[in-house]
């Protein structure tokens, strides 16, 4: 859910209002690579045990993971901003500007980390996001669009690639579906849940299933982008991809742009914390909670421990802060075209991928790191090969932009 996030319906629904049912063919091929890499995540945390920070600190070094961590704080501060920017979007929806919006979207974001209760937050997020979903499915069955068209247009492989137009969309949509974020959580989810080698069977088959439903929800979100009638310079027009539900509209995708963003900010913070936290040998997150609970160290061990978790938590709430206040005013200055910066930001995603697949390769690939399991070589070099596509299109975008 967290990957079907604010930033993405929005692109999703930007490709249908302006090709139709032309991205659907991108959505679809799209399902290989994003299990690929976030498969890969997911080996990495449960036969290391380590997430992406502490095993490239762990690998290379301190010096190293201190110059990775900039990256991932760069990742967070872009996925920050496209979040704020999606749900100002939502509250404009109903008449709440951005410039009011966004210091109050930033002060709950920031509550909610500093409280630490994610776990009971996430809950409500996940079911009032679910509205959103549901709402967009049902609107694009209500509009019963043609099941011929959506096969001959939207299953057709020969599509306008050389529209200029069309090729940033599907660089977007490349950014919107394998975020950067996403394998960091992932690598950390899996350790988090302490799963061991007998679970790899159940951690592909849930990356397949989320990889194949998450593609699947956005196929329909471009679907009922095709009713917005034309590519939506003003917010406002977003809501007719909810044609069916009438005045409730706007009020629907304003909740649903508000929870779904708030879904993934919560979803990147633990992200954050996995990565950074681990790369800067931060312990607060994992390590010392486990092992006070476990109660394997001495009283005086445990007193340290919980010292050193109290500093290195508020270490990490100074660099939370640090990353989310430029992040908040720079979509404040950017609010009078929030649209075009999410999907500016959603290219910008695939170029970020770079060396943070990089990195989740040669770390999947290394048998030290996975304690004697490295990866297949034949998947390694489906990896490799799906990273190079992945970056070639998003240079190219780059270059042709300039």
């Amino acid at each position: 859910m967290a990957d079907v996030d604010v930033a993405s319906v929005i692109t999703g629904l930007q490709s249908g209002a302006a090709f139709g049912y032309r991205m659907i063919f991108i959505m679809i091929i799209l399902i290989p690579p994003l299990f690929i890499v976030q498969n890969a995540a997911g080996y990495l945390g449960i036969f290391s045990g380590m997430g992406m920070g502490e095993a490239v600190r762990t690998r290379y070094g301190k010096k190293l993971a201190m110059l990775v961590a900039v990256p991932m704080a760069s990742t967070d501060v872009l996925s920050y901003i496209a979040e704020y920017s999606g749900m100002a979007i939502g509250l404009s929806l109903i008449g709440i500007p951005p410039i009011i919006s966004i210091p109050i979207i930033f002060a709950i974001h920031n509550g909610i980390i500093m409280a630490g209760r994610y776990h009971r937050i996430e809950r409500v997020l996940l079911l009032i996001s679910l509205v959103l979903v549901i709402s967009i499915v049902s609107s694009a069955v209500m509009m019963r669009p043609s099941l011929i068209d959506i096969v001959r247009i939207g299953l057709n492989p020969l599509q306008p690639y050389t529209n200029r137009q069309y090729e940033t969309l599907l660089i977007a949509n490349i950014g919107a579906v394998i975020m950067p974020f996403m394998i960091f959580y992932q690598a950390g989810a899996s350790v988090q849940k302490h799963m061991i080698k007998e679970d790899i069977r159940i951690s592909r088959n849930e990356t397949a299933v989320g990889s194949i439903v998450s593609e699947i929800l956005m196929v329909m979100t471009v679907i009922a982008g095709t009713f917005i009638g034309g590519y939506a310079t003003d917010p406002a027009l977003l809501d007719r991809a909810l044609k069916p539900f009438g005045s409730l509209a706007p009020y629907i995708m304003a909740a649903g742009f508000f929870t779904a963003g708030f879904l993934a900010l919560i979803v990147i913070s633990l992200a954050s914390t996995w990565g950074i936290a681990e790369a800067l040998g931060w312990k607060f997150h994992r390590h010392g909670r486990y092992l006070i609970r476990k109660g394997d160290l001495s009283e005086p061990e445990m007193e340290s421990a919980r010292k050193n978790m109290i500093s290195d938590r508020r270490k990490f709430l100074i660099l939370y802060m640090t990353e989310s206040i430029p992040a908040a005013v720079i979509a404040i200055l950017a609010s009078s075209y929030l649209l075009s910066l999410v999907i500016d930001l959603m290219i910008v995603f695939v170029i970020v991928l770079a060396p943070v697949g990089l990195l989740l390769g040669l770390l999947v690939s290394d048998a030290r790191v996975m304690k004697g399991n490295p990866m297949k070589k034949w998947y390694m070099a489906i990896y490799w090969i799906t990273l190079a596509i992945i970056e070639s299109a998003g240079v190219y975008s780059l270059i042709m932009s300039m």
